[in-house]
């Protein structure tokens, strides 16, 4: 059972309502919008963003999803999981990567600008700051649009586990 209830869409101003169900996507209507629509002031921006980096963003879908995933499993977030695992897939990230990004980050199924934006990932998330070596590794092959859009995707993903964790929303039925 969550620490707070997830508001009722009845309870929510109008336009945080619409974006909540408005959608497009499968992800609207999600728990975690209901959530953080509590913090009314930022729900919409919070919304906002999310969707940004989702569907407007130049980073490939298949890293923007193992990073993902990699935030979710370093930070135990079982509901982050649970969405973008299916995302992930609809990506088409592989099983096998879906399985391997929970555990060692060198394995063979990942390939050398994968292995480097998990490596990022976890650097990112654990101590804020990257390490020169895996930055200008990523460097290399990305652009600065990406380098930014994949930190924004870090921390982004950290704070959805953090509002998901701390208020224990439950995945949807």
């Amino acid at each position: 059972m969550s620490r707070l209830p997830v508001l009722s869409l009845e309870k929510m101003p109008e336009k945080t309502r619409d974006m909540v169900t408005g959608g497009k996507s499968e992800l609207s209507g999600l728990n975690i919008n209901r959530m953080v629509a509590h913090a009314e002031k930022s729900a919409r921006h919070f919304m906002r963003l999310g969707n940004s980096l989702l569907t407007q963003a130049k980073l490939d879908a298949r890293l923007r999803e193992l990073t993902i995933l990699r935030v979710a499993a370093l930070c135990r977030s079982h509901y982050e999981w649970y969405q973008h695992e299916i995302i992930a897939r609809q990506a088409g990230v592989p099983d096998e990567q879906i399985t391997a990004v929970r555990n060692k980050l060198d394995n063979p199924v990942f390939n050398d600008l994968e292995k480097a934006v998990l490596q990022y990932t976890d650097e990112v998330t654990l101590n804020v700051k990257s390490t020169d070596q895996t930055f200008n590794e990523l460097a290399k092959t990305l652009s600065r649009r990406e380098l930014v859009e994949l930190t924004m995707t870090i921390g982004f993903y950290n704070l959805v586990a953090r509002i998901l964790e701390n208020t224990e929303v439950e995945i949807e039925k």
